[in-house]
C-alpha cells in the first residue's frame, strides 16, 4: 500500500469513528442556539423567552415552576366583585323578608285606615228622579256636587237611560278610571274598600218601562238584616208597605213593596248579599255587603 493511499483512508476511519451529529444540527455560527424574546405582557409581566435549536423550538418554563400565586390585581378585583355581590345580596334578601314578614302587616293597616275613614255615600232619593228625564236627572246629581264617572253616558244608547258613578269625595276621577279600567276584581283589599266606600252605582234603563237601580257596597252595617233596613231608611221606603221578602234563586236576601211618587205608584224592592260573592277579592271583610235598591215604574 502506499503512502498516498494509506493518507487517503485515515480521514476515512477518523471520520468512522468520529461521533454523528444530529441531522437537524447546523454548522457554524447556525448551530448555536438563538434565543428569541417574546412580546411585551400588557399587564406588565415579564417578557417570555424561548430558543430554538434547529427546528425545534424550546419554550421558557420558568412559568411552570413559579409559586401558584393569585396576582395582586387580581385578588383586589375579585375582592371588589365579592363585596358588591354580598352587597346586593343583601338587599335582595332583605326586600324579599320585608315582602313576606311586613307587606301583610301594611296590607291590614291599610285596610284599616280605609274602612274607618269617613266618607259620606249621599245617597239621591231615587222616588225624586222617577218623574224627571234622564237630561234632567245628569243635570240633578251635577248639581248635587258629586264626583261623576258616567259609565254609559246620556244619550248613548237609542232605547234611552244611562250609568253613572259616584266617587269617594277622597278619590279623584283619574285614580278611579284607572282602577276600574284594571278591573275591581283585580285590587287589592285595601284599594277596593277605598274605591267601593262612599261609591254607589246609578242605572237607568228605558227600554221595558222606567227602572232605577241603586248599587253600593255596606261596609258599617255589620249584617244583612241591618244592610236591608240603613238601605230602606236612605231612601225613605222604611214606612212603606211590603209586599214581598225572603232569599232568592242567586242568595240575596230581599224585601219588596210599593211606593208612591210624582210619576206614581212604584214597586220597590231592596236585595243584600255578601261582598265577596260579588268580588273575588281576598282580605274582604266578612260584615261587608252588597246592597241593591230598585225602583220600577208599575205599567
Amino acid at each position: 500500500m502506499t503512502n498516498e493511499e494509506t493518507a487517503k483512508e485515515l480521514p476515512a476511519a477518523e471520520e468512522a469513528t468520529a461521533p454523528r451529529r444530529a441531522s437537524h444540527a447546523r454548522h457554524s455560527a447556525e448551530a448555536a442556539p438563538q434565543m428569541r424574546k417574546g412580546l411585551p405582557h400588557l399587564f406588565g409581566r415579564k417578557e417570555k423567552s424561548n430558543v430554538v435549536i434547529g427546528d425545534v423550538r424550546y419554550y421558557d418554563g420558568a412559568e411552570l415552576s413559579r409559586p401558584l400565586e393569585m396576582p395582586t390585581y387580581v385578588r383586589i378585583t375579585l375582592l371588589v366583585a365579592m363585596a358588591i355581590a354580598a352587597i346586593a345580596g343583601g338587599v335582595v334578601l332583605s326586600k324579599y323578608f320585608d315582602q313576606i314578614m311586613n307587606e301583610p302587616i301594611r296590607q291590614q293597616e291599610a285596610l284599616q285606615e280605609n274602612l274607618t275613614r269617613e266618607v259620606s255615600y249621599d245617597f239621591p232619593s231615587l222616588t225624586a228622579l222617577m218623574p224627571l228625564s234622564d237630561e234632567e236627572m245628569m243635570a240633578t246629581l251635577s248639581e248635587a256636587g258629586y264626583t261623576l264617572y258616567e259609565r254609559t253616558p246620556v244619550g248613548t244608547d237609542p232605547d234611552g237611560g244611562f250609568e253613572v258613578i259616584k266617587l269617594p269625595a277622597d278619590v279623584s276621577l283619574e285614580e278611579a278610571g284607572a282602577m276600574y279600567l284594571t278591573g275591581i276584581d283585580k285590587l287589592s283589599a285595601p284599594d277596593a274598600v277605598k274605591l267601593l266606600k262612599g261609591a254607589w252605582t246609578l242605572t237607568v234603563t228605558r227600554k221595558a218601562g222606567d227602572d232605577l237601580r241603586l248599587r253600593y257596597a255596606d261596609f258599617q252595617s255589620g249584617s244583612i238584616e241591618s244592610a236591608i233596613q240603613a238601605a230602606m231608611q236612605a231612601e225613605g221606603l222604611e214606612n212603606t208597605e211590603i209586599t214581598d221578602s225572603g232569599v232568592d234563586d242567586s242568595g240575596n236576601t230581599y224585601q219588596a213593596g210599593v211606593v208612591s211618587t210624582d210619576a206614581g205608584t212604584c214597586n220597590w224592592r231592596v236585595s243584600v248579599i255578601e261582598l265577596d260573592e260579588v268580588y273575588d277579592i281576598s282580605g274582604l271583610p266578612n260584615t261587608a255587603f252588597y246592597v241593591g235598591i230598585r225602583l220600577t215604574a208599575q205599567a
